[in-house]
């Protein structure tokens, strides 16, 4: 699923690349990823609207629009958006089978567009997406207010500090991984970044939050930042389905430790990664190198 960085990554290319284009005309190989209204209505409201900014809250992004109103997008589990020339062609099984980039037509990634907006300025927008998971919603600044408002803080917020982690985990009787990744509490961390931030702070998933010790929560506060820090640098991860806006895939997966390595050595004890199931999720942890608190 792509998390803050995968995201961040996104609207960091749509910001230098779309803001100030105008939305031409949309055509949907998946008219269902639109949500709440008819996909005509949709096209309707948003053909001939130019692109005001381009924003990301927790793991949403958003793309505001010049009329006032704002596409709220989740890309959920296997959803990601790619850029094209507009000759580009897309067949209506979603396939690329042309394209000047060939990222686009030769990764088996990329194969599975479900709507296309087509710009101004010669560009197409697609979003690909396996699962169909990811969805479109056309919100005006109230609905958008209200949704995002239900978010936690931004780990690189200036007001999110280590005695702001310790207030949230304080009050939480439940696993140090659920609490990380639940967006109420604190936005943008999934199951990859929890994985990897718990064991480079040496705690157990299972440990509960409010019984953490000062010094494991300080570790918690500077691996957040520095491995959704270090991620971003390298385009996200792409471990599984994330590709960025030209088709390529992130590079931090070659650096996680534990996420999706079980049986492999830790790369600090060399005992086996071992993996339990959390909440309904995967969960990767060196047993050795990280004990639970109780």
């Amino acid at each position: 699923m792509p998390e803050l960085p995968e995201v961040e990554t996104i609207k960091n290319d749509l910001q230098d690349k779309i803001i100030g284009k105008k939305i031409i005309s949309i055509f949907p190989l998946w008219k269902e990823i639109v949500k709440d209204i008819p996909f005509d209505a949709f096209a309707g409201q948003v053909e001939g609207q130019k692109i005001a900014a381009v924003e990301r809250r927790a793991k949403n992004l958003i793309i505001k629009l010049s009329g006032g109103l704002s596409l709220l997008i989740h890309l959920k589990m296997t959803g990601h958006f790619l850029l094209s020339e507009d000759s580009a062609e897309v067949s209506q099984d979603g396939r690329w089978i042309k394209a000047e980039n060939k990222n686009l037509t030769d990764d088996k990634q990329n194969q599975y567009v479900r709507i296309i907006f087509r710009l101004d300025n010669g560009q197409m927008l697609a979003m690909s997406d396996l699962r169909k998971f990811a969805y479109i919603k056309l919100v005006d600044d109230k609905e958008l207010k209200t949704f995002l408002d239900k978010y936690g803080p931004e780990p690189f917020d200036k007001d999110f500090t280590a005695e702001k982690l310790g207030e949230i985990l304080s009050k939480k009787k439940t696993a140090i991984k659920k609490v990380l990744m639940d967006q109420s509490q604190i936005a943008g961390i999934g199951n990859i970044y929890a994985d990897e931030i718990l064991w480079a702070s040496r705690v157990h998933p299972l440990s509960l939050a409010n019984k953490l010790p000062k010094k494991d929560v300080e570790a918690i506060y500077k691996h957040t930042k520095k491995i959704l820090s270090e991620s971003l640098k390298r385009r996200g991860t792409s471990t599984s389905d994330f590709r960025d806006t030209s088709g390529q895939p992130g590079t931090f997966g070659d650096f996680r430790n534990v996420y999706r390595r079980t049986d492999l050595p830790c790369p600090v004890c060399g005992g086996p990664i071992r993996r339990i199931s959390l909440g309904g999720r995967g969960t990767h942890f060196c047993p050795t190198c990280q004990k639970e608190t109780k």
